[in-house]
């Protein structure tokens, strides 16, 4: 019993952590993470990659001692981009923001959803000249001043992880590299940032990048699993006496 209960508060501690997710840009790497362009009335970022190309999602136990579970996934993304203001850095340099009117991003096996995320009002910011962006930028997101939300499809208690939607705080962050319009591949470094439509400031030409991924939120178990955990340690504390 003494071992059934430090197992259990062990799962109870375990809950109160956040999962840690990410991925490499270079894990699915026959094709580009990103493309976008504008249609619908929007300028949309959206997932590149083929999905028979998989991209290796890797969650965590908090920075803990375990080793990452890795799921081979098919990651999925659409983001809404809305222009914000471009702010003059000097050299001819200007810092262009955007916020993601609505987002959504998912990492699927053969077998089902392992994550997926939605978001609102988060940020994009790239660096460019007046009307371009250059090479790299950012997308990022944080419960605390954004809508971010998780799903879990796994229950995993030593990383943290439950099946349901994130209870505590919540963040995404995701880079843009080696932005391009010519989306050849084997990258040869051609046709490097993308010109802007000075009325739209999003840009004129499809656009393809490299990007990695790092998030993190907490979960608890539902409330009847987390009733019996609690039930079963106090037992086992009071067979102890």
């Amino acid at each position: 019993m003494l071992r059934i209960t430090l197992t259990v508060v062990a799962g109870l501690a375990a809950a109160a952590n956040a999962g840690i997710f990410s991925f490499a840009s270079d894990s699915s790497d026959q094709s580009w993470t990103w493309t976008g362009e504008f249609h619908g009335g929007h300028f949309a970022l959206e997932d590149a990659t083929d999905p028979s190309d998989t991209t290796k999602l890797l969650i965590d136990d908090g920075n803990g001692g375990l080793d990452p579970l890795v799921f081979d996934v098919d990651f999925n993304a659409h983001m809404d981009l809305h222009y914000l203001s471009s702010t003059p850095l000097g050299g001819g340099k200007f810092l262009h923001t955007y916020h993601i009117e609505e987002g959504t991003a998912g990492w699927y096996t053969p077998f089902g959803p392992v994550l997926e995320m939605t978001t609102a009002e988060s940020i994009v910011t790239i660096v460019g000249n007046e009307f371009s962006w250059d090479s790299s930028g950012s997308l990022f997101g944080s419960s605390a001043w954004a809508d971010v939300e998780y799903t879990s499809y796994i229950n995993e208690p030593a990383y943290g992880m439950f099946e349901g939607v994130n209870v505590g705080p919540a963040d995404f962050s995701f880079s843009i590299s080696a932005l391009n319009t010519s989306g050849v591949i084997p990258y040869d470094f051609s046709s490097l940032g993308a010109a802007l439509d000075p009325n739209t400031m999003t840009p004129i030409d499809t656009i393809y990048a490299e990007g990695s991924f790092s998030g993190s939120a907490q979960f608890v178990p539902a409330p009847g699993v987390a009733t019996v955990f609690a039930g079963v340690a106090i037992l086992g504390l009071r067979r102890r006496r």
